[in-house]
């Protein structure tokens, strides 16, 4: 799905000078307007930037996990990466791309979180990022992957040019809690669908 313009307004913002259309975890965003960035906040989350090199039609996704592997996974979400590269990707393409002219630079995968269970959640969406454009065909001209700094990723699809402002600490840990606070819910929702399945 793509983020919602109400919710998420284009504004300008001075650090790139440029109006920007924020995107919010679990969201997508393809457009082609030359004076306008795409811009999302990442930590142990991904953004995959792609765009056609030809057309400089293009955008950017935002999934916090590659895949839902829970034994009641069902439906499809783009808050898993495995659905949000095929979302971005398929629109990019209706607009009449060539996969062989798709290009991409990714970012995040961010060691932001300090709950045991989720300290190998940045390496797991790094890994599966690298791997998934490897397996696709698809160009990857720059990564900024890993490290302890969440992120402020700005990307221009007409023209493939990328900013990444890293975040303070202070910062980087209100970003990582806020992704516990996501996955948890993330958590809850599954098992009432789970429990609705049962019922019908």
């Amino acid at each position: 799905m793509s983020a919602d313009p109400i919710l998420n307004p284009v504004y300008f913002e001075a650090k790139v000078n440029s109006k920007v259309f924020p995107v919010l975890p679990g969201y997508h965003k393809v457009m082609h307007e030359p004076d306008v960035a795409i811009t999302t906040l990442l930590g142990s989350c991904v953004a995959a930037c792609i765009r056609d090199s030809n057309t400089g039609i293009g955008g950017l996704n935002h999934f916090l996990l590659p895949r839902d592997r829970s034994e009641n996974a069902s439906g499809f979400s783009a808050r898993y990466g495995v659905n949000a590269m095929e979302v971005l990707i398929n629109e990019i393409l209706r607009t009449g791309a060539r996969k062989q002219d798709l290009e991409a630079k990714v970012f995040g995968a961010g060691n932001v979180i300090s709950r045991a269970e989720m300290t190998n959640v940045g390496q797991q969406n790094a890994e599966f990022v690298l791997s998934y454009l490897r397996e696709e065909g698809i160009r990857l001209l720059a990564s900024d992957l890993g490290g302890d700094r969440a992120r402020r990723v700005f990307y221009f699809p007409s023209t493939g040019k990328a900013r990444v402002l890293n975040l303070s600490n202070q910062d980087t840990a209100k970003t990582g809690a806020a992704e516990v606070s996501l996955e948890q819910r993330l958590r809850v929702e599954k098992k009432v669908q789970a429990s609705i399945v049962e019922l019908f």
